[in-house]
């Protein structure tokens, strides 16, 4: 796959984990064209009982990404999906920042998946 993609939470965490196909598809991509939504890297680092040499693993890769602030256009957005679909507000976050970045949301986040909205483009590896 090319192209621009963000990364939902379980799908880092798939990856920390070592489950493919989530490795093999995570590591395959060019890190340049891989964001993720600042609500991803709040979500890693807030896990509960995170080891410090697990949160070092997960600094030191997200440091080679793209973590996507939030922005005026991105607020409005997750605000718009949160009152169209009822998505919990960090997973409308995730998915605006997808819309928004113009980018395929990677998740295995059933809701997300099964999202029909204008220019989210959801995928799961297989």
């Amino acid at each position: 796959m090319s192209g621009k993609i963000v990364l939902d939470t379980n799908a880092l965490i798939y990856h920390f984990q070592g489950l493919a196909p989530w490795t093999d598809f995570i590591d395959g991509q060019r890190r340049a064209d891989v964001s993720v939504s600042v609500i991803t890297r709040m979500e890693l680092l807030a896990l509960d009982g995170l080891a410090p040499d697990s949160e070092r693993r997960i600094l030191d890769f997200l440091a080679k990404l793209n973590i996507e602030p939030l922005s005026s256009a991105l607020e409005n957005m997750a605000i718009l999906l949160r009152r169209k679909t009822r998505l919990k507000l960090p997973d409308a976050i995730v998915a605006a920042t997808a819309v928004v970045s113009k980018a395929v949301l990677v998740t295995n986040d059933k809701a997300m998946a099964a999202l029909d909205w204008p220019n989210l483009n959801v995928m799961k590896p297989a």
